[in-house]
């Protein structure tokens, strides 16, 4: 069976079991399931773009007390016994995106952060997240990372309980203390194997993690320490973090190592190594743009101007293109989203 096939037994599993459980009276068991999965719905005039919202954090601190995974394999089978009790299979991988990041502060002093996310389609599920011990998020997950399918939408009630695995594969978000994080692909080198006394973390969960209890770059950093973590999807990663002092670093993972580096622009290549021409000459370019804008502004840009120069950086044309931007501001804790390279008008979240 293709893997298309196996996705749409996996759905028709999950409605199955929830038929069964309601005809015999054990809802009850799946009453959180349930809960997040109804609150999926379509964005209004955004085709192909959903909202979702989870007043807990989902087991996370359950996945974290079982020692985390070091593969999305594992995070799999975590999320097969919380979502199905076993029932089905839930798979998760997380491809990598080619993105651009730039952190700035606007002339009241306020933090403004400013990401796109560049890759071959994607279906977006805007996540707002209020874990019970943690702080509040919102993130952007890309559904075709749970599906293996920019086809396939949570548009109906079993792709509405897959979505629930969003949570724990974030490629961006911002969290109420004004703590912003990307995952990015890095296109040359690799993230070498770690097998230390360390819990795992993948990388997306590793966002998950900095988005529920770090406040600072300081505290994401000394967070993420305590892991080892690993690739997604069979790729590089490296992650642009920046919090509401306008602190920004890119964690970069080295020959085993993690290493940070001071810095307000992101592409795709480990800005340790100090080539900016490794990740291909898309990546340098997009660098070297955001870096002139914000050196030119002293550091000092409005929204209006981080979403200038996402626009100048997006890819529109070729096989990778900008499948959203979004621009996030301090002052107000809202996010702007754009969506497709369409900048127009965006749609606006707020913590």
């Amino acid at each position: 069976m293709n893997r298309s096939g196996k996705k749409w037994k996996a759905a028709a599993a999950v409605l199955a079991l929830a038929v069964a459980a309601f005809a015999g009276g054990a809802a009850v068991i799946f009453r959180e399931e349930l809960r997040i999965a109804g609150s999926v719905r379509p964005v209004e005039g955004k085709a192909n773009v959903y909202y979702m919202e989870a007043d807990s954090d989902y087991h996370f601190e359950e996945f974290l007390e079982a020692g985390g995974a070091s593969s999305d394999g594992e995070v799999s089978a975590f999320l097969t016994n919380c979502i199905s009790n076993g029932f089905y299979q839930v798979d998760v991988t997380s491809e990598g995106p080619a993105c651009s990041v730039i952190s700035a502060l606007d002339d009241g002093n306020s933090h403004v952060w400013g990401r796109n996310f560049d890759w071959d389609g994607s279906v977006p599920i805007i996540v707002k997240c209020v874990p019970k011990d943690g702080y509040a998020s919102i993130a952007t997950c890309d559904f075709k990372n749970i599906t293996g399918s920019a086809e396939t939408v949570p548009d109906n009630f079993a792709y509405k309980m897959l979505a629930i695995t969003a949570i724990y594969v974030p490629m961006d978000g911002v969290n109420e203390a004004g703590l912003c994080v990307a995952d990015l692909e890095v296109n040359e080198g690799g993230m070498e194997a770690v097998d230390t006394e360390k819990p795992d973390l993948t990388v997306t969960t590793a966002i998950r993690l900095v988005l529920n209890r770090a406040a600072t770059v300081d505290e994401a950093v000394a967070l993420l320490g305590q892991y080892d973590i690993h690739p997604s999807g069979g790729i590089s990663h490296h992650l642009a973090i920046s919090d509401a002092s306008g602190a920004s670093v890119s964690v970069e993972f080295v020959g085993g190592e993690m290493v940070v580096v001071e810095t307000d622009c992101v592409t795709n290549f480990n800005l340790a190594n100090g080539d900016t021409a490794a990740g291909g000459e898309s990546a340098q370019e997009r660098y070297e743009l955001l870096c002139a804008v914000h050196q030119e502004r002293g550091g000092i840009l409005a929204a209006d101007e981080v979403k200038d120069a996402l626009w100048r950086v997006s890819k529109t044309e070729g096989e990778w293109r900008t499948q959203w931007s979004v621009v996030y501001r301090q002052d107000t804790q809202t996010l702007d989203y754009y969506f497709n390279a369409e900048y127009a008008e965006g749609i606006s979240f707020s913590l």
